[in-house]
């Protein structure tokens, strides 16, 4: 007989309304009778879920947590994927006055120098500045250096019109003003030919009449150019007053849809190893400078009830100056057949349900580097069957909040990632809830767990060729005993090469990818340009739990190259397993392909 706690006598096609096992274990005892017409009335279907062995109902339990684990990773992706820039982050560059050598040998002595209007400017640098020119004789050429001190520090700062000048005065009784006009921006114009392109009111809000920050630019340029139908350029142009000034964004907006189609083999062998994907992403679809995109990914062939496995998802941005808001929907469902320890072939299937809002807001930018903070909220609903039976103990509802903060910075020619963030399962929307008097080995969905990780990413050039280099680490700790959905799971193309039939996942864990790859720009006999990108690889992750010493370590090298041409890109990856644990099955290696046409 099973064990009633991880299996529930209900139908797929029935609702489940038990929050825990905890709660539905007496719900058993008190209805004997109920429970032995509910056996007789479910059937063939529940005889022959019944008539399996504990182990037959691990079996099915693991399988059914690896294949979510799989699908939570492809949702992860995608939301990532439909969240990122094809842009790099705009870095504007200006170049401080540089006052023109004179002659000074005529000089007045000063010994007060006094910064007007200087509103933005800190009262520390003012001071500095300041002292820094008080007590000494100063000619035309000293003040000149004096009024570029004092703009190179507005630049720096980002506020490239500010202007110091010196006003008509008397030097005679020692004292030195100089005047700031710090300016404000007027209005802007948008030179896109009527296509209405760019939502002044989304990408700069709150700005005209405000003085002009170089990083607001930035920030602008960043979300315009989000949309990959833009490549939007700006100009600052004098304003009809004084100090005032005009920004002006240019913009050949390109066609505001995109569909990309993909073939690859990196499903899973159990739900259809071969997938094919459809994309269709839509710019400006309300003209928020806002972004649609919508995913679906087939097993290729489908076998409906056997060997199946689709995903679904939607996800919608808005931006709005600093903050980008985002939404995200996705379902995915498998099916699978499972060879059980039994011997007893089964029929296994899931389903899963994701939903995530999302804020992200850039805190703060300078001249190399940026601060991000995001928060999200997710709810995350699975059920998992064994012919038919709901597994209670692979599926649940469960809602987390996700604080992360990243900060980047140029290091060494390169741009270097830090990355800090805590999870918190909550009591929200239906979800569950945990028992009182759950022991300690029991996974908990009010739970804790912190993220960590870092990048650094290094473009050079060697022997008049260009290569790049690129390390990801990124891990977790948890305080709690996590559910399956929660714990980190090792062993895939986004974590560890050559592992897709056979993962390990833990409460902790962490995974480090690192790749070298040269790039080589060509031409085709036809002319079309062409790159062409070959890499080797080197991962290695460990992941392990709580309340138990089994730990787990994969390693893996990897051999690869990408080619794209035009619409098309293709890439191979062969990875070779290099270390697994004693109970993994050696799977040797393994070659992954992707191709993408976009249209």
């Amino acid at each position: 007989m099973p064990n009633l706690h991880a299996l529930s006598c209900r139908s797929s096609g029935m609702p489940s309304t038990a929050s825990s096992p905890v709660d539905s274990a007496p719900n058993i005892r008190r209805y004997p009778l109920l429970n032995v017409l509910m056996i007789l009335l479910l059937g063939s279907a529940s005889v022959a879920a019944m008539a399996q062995t504990p182990s037959d109902l691990e079996a099915a339990a693991r399988q059914a947590e690896r294949l979510q684990n799989e699908m939570n990773q492809r949702i992860q992706q995608q939301r990532l994927q439909d969240l990122q820039s094809d842009q790099p982050p705009t870095r504007l560059q200006v170049v401080p006055p540089t006052p023109r050598p004179r002659d000074s040998a005529a000089c007045r002595d000063i010994s007060t120098v006094e910064i007007q209007n200087a509103e933005l400017l800190p009262e520390r640098v003012r001071r500095d500045i300041q002292e820094s020119y008080q007590g000494r004789c100063l000619g035309v050429a000293e003040i000149e250096q004096l009024l570029a001190d004092i703009t190179a520090a507005y630049m720096t700062r980002g506020y490239v019109t500010a202007r110091a000048y010196l006003p008509g005065q008397d030097l005679s009784q020692g004292t030195l003003i100089i005047e700031v006009e710090e300016g404000q921006l007027e209005r802007i114009d948008i030179n896109d030919g009527d296509k209405r392109s760019i939502s002044p009111g989304n990408v700069f809000p709150g700005k005209v009449g405000e003085p002009l920050n170089l990083r607001d630019l930035e920030q602008a340029l960043d979300q315009i150019n989000r949309l990959s139908s833009n490549n939007a350029t700006m100009e600052i142009l004098p304003g009809t007053e004084a100090g005032d000034s005009l920004v002006r964004f240019n913009n050949e907006p390109g066609q505001p849809y995109h569909l990309n189609l993909t073939y690859d083999n990196n499903g899973q062998k159990a739900t259809g190893r071969n997938q094919l994907g459809v994309n269709l992403g839509l710019d400006n679809p309300l003209g928020f400078n806002d972004f649609l995109s919508l995913t679906h990914r087939r097993a290729q062939p489908y076998e409906s009830g056997k060997r199946s496995s689709y995903f679904n998802n939607l996800t919608y941005v808005l931006p709005w100056g600093y903050n980008t808001f985002s939404l995200s929907l996705s379902d995915s469902e498998y099916a699978s057949l499972l060879k059980a320890p039994s011997g007893a072939k089964l029929k296994t299937n899931g389903d899963s349900q994701t939903y995530t809002l999302q804020m992200d807001r850039v805190l703060w930018r300078g001249q190399s580097g940026q601060w991000n903070l995001s928060g999200a909220l997710t709810q995350k609903e699975q059920g998992n069957y064994l012919e038919d039976i709901l597994l209670e103990v692979s599926s649940r509802r469960l809602s987390v909040f996700d604080l992360d903060s990243s900060y980047t910075t140029r290091v060494l020619g390169g741009a270097f990632s830090l990355n800090l963030g805590v999870a918190r399962g909550l009591h929200l929307f239906g979800s569950l809830k945990d028992a009182s008097n759950l022991p300690d080995w029991a996974p908990r969905a009010q739970f804790t767990k912190y993220k960590y990780g870092f990048g650094y990413y290094r473009p050079f050039e060697l022997l008049n060729q260009e290569l790049s280099f690129n390390s990801q680490f990124s891990g977790q700790h948890a305080r709690d005993v996590l559910y399956g959905s929660e714990r980190i799971s090792l062993g895939s193309l986004y974590t560890v090469r050559g592992f897709n039939e056979e993962s390990i996942a833990g409460d902790h864990g962490y995974y480090w990818r690192n790749e070298l790859a040269l790039t080589h720009r060509f031409s085709l006999p036809n002319g079309r340009p062409a790159l062409l990108r070959p890499f080797v690889g080197l991962d290695y992750g460990k992941a392990w739990n709580r309340e138990d010493e089994s730990a787990g370590d994969l390693s893996s090298a990897s051999l690869g190259v990408g080619v794209m041409t035009g619409p098309v890109n293709l890439n191979l990856t062969l990875a070779h397993p290099l270390d697994s644990p004693k109970y993994e099955t050696d799977q040797g290696d393994t070659l992954a392909f992707s191709l993408s046409l976009s249209l």
